[in-house]
């Protein structure tokens, strides 16, 4: 199988549980990128920035699509988004500077630790609350702390945070599907930041390889992209007719082999 081939099936597959789940093309596409990338001629060192910058570069464009039918479903709440997402911004561009600075061990063995702790909460936890607190009141500051923490986190799993940020919202008391059609629409801003700034960080490097600018590699963003955002909408529409404590139990079996591929490395 080609790259192109792998990178095409590999997006359309992230396309679709991203759609569902707010979560799905990073889960795909960091792992997919690090692993074909050396075979591309990327040198293994500068593989794991490589498919860190491409993956939010193509988180960014399928949530495009997504984002749009969620709308179009009355599934964001837009509320949440203003509050959170300028902190979230903050959270990511934090991230991005200081990742090339921080023990690399501990750090993934502590986002790893605790997306598995996240995954048992999500399948043990009580049921979402019926009233939601107004983001714009009270808990104005918890959304604000928790998207800035996020962004931090997602900065270095190479997404826009939804693995965090889906629990984070579903804990709060908002619906299932809610959760995971604002933490998409925040994700959007977060991973095109994120891109850029990973992006821009190869060239201060002085990486210059075929077919990428910087640690973004254009072949892999394009086939991915591509075919993440024709089925995230099909993920979008599958979002609204799964029951929640279904969906909520895919989202967990899906949050542990992240967990573990972040912790082992």
């Amino acid at each position: 199988m080609t790259g192109a081939l792998i990178f095409l099936v590999g997006g359309a597959l992230g396309g679709l549980m991203l759609g569902a789940l707010g979560v799905g093309t990073a889960l795909i596409a960091v792992p997919l990128l690090t692993l074909v990338l050396p075979w591309l001629g990327v040198p293994a060192e500068s593989a794991p920035l490589t498919a860190l910058a491409t993956s939010m570069a193509v988180v960014a464009v399928t949530s495009v699509s997504s984002v749009l039918s969620h709308h179009r479903l009355g599934n964001v709440e837009w509320p949440v988004f203003r509050v959170t997402i300028l902190a979230s911004l903050a959270g990511v561009a934090l991230g991005s500077a200081v990742a090339t600075h921080l023990p690399a061990a501990a750090l993934r063995l502590a986002v790893g630790g605790f997306l598995l702790y996240t995954a048992w909460r999500m399948v043990v936890g009580g049921k979402a609350k019926s009233n939601i607190p107004s983001a714009g009141m009270a808990g104005a500051g918890a959304y604000r702390l928790g998207g800035a923490l996020i962004g931090v986190a997602g900065s270095f799993i190479g997404a826009g945070g939804g693995v965090l940020m889906v629990p984070f919202l579903s804990g709060r008391g908002h619906a299932m599907t809610r959760a995971v059609a604002t933490s998409t629409a925040i994700g959007l801003p977060v991973t095109v930041l994120g891109a850029m700034l990973y992006t821009g960080l190869g060239l201060r490097d002085g990486v210059h390889l075929p077919g990428q600018i910087g640690y973004l590699h254009l072949p892999a963003f394009l086939e991915i992209g591509v075919a993440s955002a024709l089925t995230a909408p099909f993920g979008a529409r599958l979002a609204s007719r799964i029951p929640a404590a279904l969906l909520k139990r895919i989202f967990a079996v899906l949050l542990v082999p992240l967990a573990l591929k972040i912790a082992v490395g």
